[in-house]
């Protein structure tokens, strides 16, 4: 017998709830549905990645990426014209 569904309240930026509108429109779903459709793919996904050890490697690349973006943003991490990357200390 499946449970009955429990309400939670999350804050997220109006323009992602837009995002969702538009998507839930285009799916014919409520924004309720595919949300909880979203959640329940995202948490089947994370734990298959738990099952085979990539926490790991997800935290690690997500570190580089922080810091390859406060590398840009600080302007240490820049492109030259050819495309080439230049990281100054």
């Amino acid at each position: 017998m499946k449970r009955p569904a429990k309400q939670y309240t999350v804050q997220l930026d109006p323009e992602f709830v837009k995002k969702i509108d538009r998507m839930a429109e285009k799916l014919n779903l409520s924004r309720s549905q595919l949300m909880r459709n979203l959640m329940e793919n995202a948490y089947e996904d994370a734990a298959i990645m738990e099952k085979f050890g990539l926490f790991n490697a997800f935290n690690l690349g997500q570190k580089v990426i922080k810091k390859i973006k406060e590398g840009i943003a600080s302007g240490r991490i820049r492109l030259a014209k050819d495309g080439d990357v230049i990281i100054d200390k």
